[in-house]
């Protein structure tokens, strides 16, 4: 369980955080399974949050370059107004924002391509991105990767595609989760009929 004060998060346990993390419920997607956190990448968050607190307190973090280093040391970057952009394994950067229709649900864009994909907690119910130790506790480790699903949908041939959003449309959405899990409700009612 994790808590907010002060600008400081304490968690008392990573590995329960991420047992909450499952894979987004959405129409007719193909979910991959739930992996339970490993030891390895507990130590590696709340060792990273600890670091990003020792050099905020000893003032190290105070002007722009020094946060852009401790952000890139942690793989996400900040827009110029504060929007979050966490770099993948293979170095592509991903949007990342709210979904503000399902409490504790992040949704990503690949910013090389346009494709949007999602990420449910159980734990959290409210995620503050505007944190960068929130940022640093639920994205530094990399498991994002592989807990996200991609937001899926049936073409009129039938065939599944990823849905893809211009970074305007990504921003300006409401929710897309509740739209996905609304779709999959009326496709399965129309083939049941």
């Amino acid at each position: 369980m994790c808590s907010a004060s002060s600008g400081s998060v304490a968690c008392t346990s990573r590995r329960s955080l991420l047992a909450g993390l499952i894979a987004v419920p959405a129409a007719e997607l193909l979910l991959p399974s739930v992996r339970p956190a490993h030891a390895e990448t507990q130590s590696f968050a709340e060792d990273a949050v600890d670091e990003y607190s020792r050099l905020e307190a000893s003032g190290k973090l105070t002007n722009a370059k020094a946060l852009e280093n401790i952000r890139a040391k942690f793989n996400f970057k900040r827009s110029i107004d504060g929007r979050v952009f966490v770099k993948s394994s293979k170095g592509t950067f991903f949007a990342v924002r709210l979904d503000m229709e399902v409490p504790g649900a992040m949704l990503f864009r690949d910013t090389s391509n346009g494709q949007i994909f999602a990420l449910q907690t159980t734990t959290l119910q409210q995620i503050d991105l505007s944190n960068d130790q929130v940022v640093i506790l639920l994205l530094s480790d990399g498991e994002w990767e592989r807990e996200m699903s991609p937001i899926q949908f049936d073409d009129e041939d039938g065939k599944t595609n990823t849905l893809t959003l211009s970074e305007n449309d990504f921003r300006n959405v409401v929710g897309l989760i509740s739209m996905a899990e609304g779709a999959g409700q009326d496709g399965a009612g129309q083939e049941a009929k």
